[in-house]
């Protein structure tokens, strides 16, 4: 029987690959890099196919309708992997010379205040949250331990 803590490796390393696979699978498997931060609140998006990046916040609306819209803070940006590995995968968004993002594929992101784990950590200036994809998607732990059948 594994222990603990080699079962949180096993299914870390398990997130880790599923994120990995699904952002360098190529054109077909192009998809939306989404990061979602508190204090502040707002999200990071990046769509691999246009190069866009977008931020949403509430402080960004439309001052007829009160309606937050996404404002495009980069284009032409390009996700790569890193050279940097410090125990997991590290990835950049940078448009030109510009850094917008630096990722880490840990399996243990946060946006600070749910109960989701996101499959990589995204630094965004100085704020730190969770970041998802489109075929390496978020999940709620507690809904995890329950479809498991264990009591969080």
């Amino acid at each position: 029987m594994r222990s603990a803590t080699q079962g949180g490796r096993f299914v870390r390393t398990a997130v880790v690959c599923s994120a990995m696979q699904a952002l360098f699978a190529g054109h077909a498997a192009a998809g939306v890099l989404t990061c979602h931060f508190t204090e502040p609140f707002f999200v990071v998006a990046f769509d691999s196919v246009t190069g866009v990046v977008t931020l949403t916040s509430p402080d960004e609306s439309d001052p007829e309708t009160g309606k937050i819209v996404p404002k495009v803070i980069a284009e032409g940006a390009k996700l790569k992997r890193s050279d940097a590995w410090v125990g997991y995968p590290t990835l950049t968004l940078d448009a030109g010379e510009e850094r917008i993002l630096d990722i880490k594929l840990t399996g243990q992101g946060s946006d600070g205040m749910s109960e989701t784990v996101f499959p990589m950590e995204g630094v965004y200036g100085t704020n730190v949250g969770g970041c998802e994809a489109t075929r390496a998607p978020a999940y709620d732990l507690y809904e995890l331990y329950q479809d498991l059948g264990t009591e969080p």
